[in-house]
C-alpha cells in the first residue's frame, strides 16, 4: 500500500515533460514576444474544461456499460478511489497544456521560423515514387464528384469525432497502467509534432499549389470553409511581424503539414484500441485509412505528412505501451481465434 501511495505521489513522465516544453514556450513568449500570454492561458483553461466534459462522458458511458455487464460495483470502486481521481485531475490538467503548447507552437510558426518547404515535400515525394506526384495521383483516383462531396463532408466530422472518442475512451478507463502508458504517448506525439512543425514548417498542398484545387472547390465547401478561416488567421499572425497588436486569434487553426497530426492521432489511437477494444481497432482502423486520404483529396497534407505522422504516432505507442505490460490484447486475440 505504502508503495503504491508513492507511486501515485511522484511525477509521471507526461508531467515532467509537459511541464519542460511549458516553460521553454512561455519563456521564449517572455522574451521575444508577441504578447500573446492571456490568449494562451484562456486557451488552456478552454482546454482543461473540455477534457473534464470528455472524461466526465466517458465515465457515464463505461458505468452503463459495467452495469449492464454486472460489474458495476468494481467499476464504481476504482473510480471513487483516491489514486483514481487525483490522476484524472492530473491527467487534465497536463492534457491541457499538451493542447496550450501544441497550439501556441504551430500557430507561430512564421514568426520564429519564417520559411516554407512545401516545394522541397513535394520534390522528395515524387523521387520518393518515380516521378509521381502522389498528392496528384489521389485527386485523379477519387475524382468522381460523389466522393469528393463524401470526403468533404467527412473528414472534419471523422477528425473532431476521434478527438472526442479518444480522450474520452482513455481518461475514463479504470486501469492506472493505461491510463498512463496512452497520457505519455500522447503527450508526446502532439508537443514532438509540434516541434517538428517549427523545424520543417509547411502550409500543405492546398496552399502552395492552389491550382490543383480551385478546380474543384465547388465539391467541397466545407473544407473550402476551413482553408479560409486558416488563411485568415495565418494573416493575422503574419501581420505581428510589424508589430501589430494581437488581435483576435484562434489557437487551433494554426496551419502547418510535416507531420500530419490528423493521421498521426488516428495512428496512435487504432493501434491502442488494439490492445484495448476490438469494436474500437476496427472504428479507428477505418478512421486511420479515411484519414490518410482524405488529407490528400482535401488538400490538407502531402503523402510525406501522413506517412511521418503514423510514424511518429508508432513511435510515440512503442515508447510507453511495452514497458506498461498491457496484456489485455492478447487475451482478446486469443478470444477470437476461438
Amino acid at each position: 500500500m505504502i508503495g503504491s501511495r508513492r507511486a501515485y505521489r511522484r511525477p509521471y513522465f507526461f508531467e515532467i515533460f509537459v511541464a519542460a516544453n511549458v516553460i521553454v514556450v512561455y519563456g521564449i513568449l517572455i522574451l521575444r514576444g508577441p504578447a500573446v500570454m492571456p490568449m494562451t492561458n484562456l486557451n488552456v483553461l478552454v482546454a482543461a474544461a473540455t477534457l473534464v466534459a470528455q472524461c466526465l462522458l466517458g465515465v457515464i458511458v463505461r458505468a452503463i456499460v459495467e452495469v449492464a455487464r454486472g460489474r458495476g460495483r468494481r467499476f464504481f470502486r476504482v473510480i471513487r478511489s483516491q489514486g483514481w481521481l487525483t490522476d484524472s485531475v492530473r491527467l487534465v490538467l497536463a492534457g491541457a497544456f499538451v493542447i496550450g503548447v501544441y497550439g501556441i507552437v504551430k500557430l507561430l510558426i512564421p514568426l520564429y521560423h519564417p520559411v516554407l518547404y512545401d516545394k522541397q515535400l513535394w520534390d522528395l515525394e515524387q523521387r520518393m515514387f518515380g516521378g509521381y506526384a502522389p498528392v496528384v495521383v489521389v485527386l485523379n483516383l477519387f475524382s468522381a464528384p460523389r466522393v469528393m462531396s463524401f470526403f468533404d463532408a467527412a473528414y472534419a466530422r471523422i477528425f473532431f469525432t476521434s478527438l472526442l472518442i479518444g480522450p474520452a475512451f482513455f481518461l475514463s478507463h479504470p486501469s492506472r497502467r493505461i491510463r498512463l502508458a496512452f497520457a505519455n504517448g500522447n503527450a508526446m506525439l502532439w508537443i514532438v509534432g509540434a516541434w517538428l512543425y517549427l523545424l520543417i514548417p509547411s502550409l500543405g498542398p492546398a496552399y502552395a499549389f492552389p491550382e490543383l484545387w480551385i478546380p474543384i472547390r465547388e465539391l467541397m465547401p466545407v473544407t473550402n470553409a476551413f482553408h479560409a478561416g486558416l488563411m485568415d488567421n495565418y494573416q493575422k499572425v503574419l501581420r505581428l511581424r510589424g508589430g501589430t497588436e494581437a488581435q483576435a486569434l484562434n489557437f487551433m487553426f494554426g496551419i502547418a503539414a510535416f507531420p500530419s497530426l490528423h493521421v498521426g492521432f488516428q495512428t496512435f489511437v487504432f493501434v491502442w484500441m488494439r490492445r484495448v477494444w476490438v469494436s474500437g481497432q476496427v472504428l479507428f482502423g477505418v478512421f486511420t485509412l479515411l484519414i490518410f486520404i482524405g488529407s490528400m483529396v482535401t488538400g490538407w497534407h502531402y503523402l510525406i505528412d501522413g506517412l511521418g505522422g503514423a510514424a511518429l504516432a508508432i513511435a510515440c505507442y512503442l515508447a510507453f505501451a511495452k514497458p506498461a505490460r498491457v496484456g489485455e490484447w492478447f487475451r482478446l486475440r486469443s478470444v477470437i481465434r476461438r
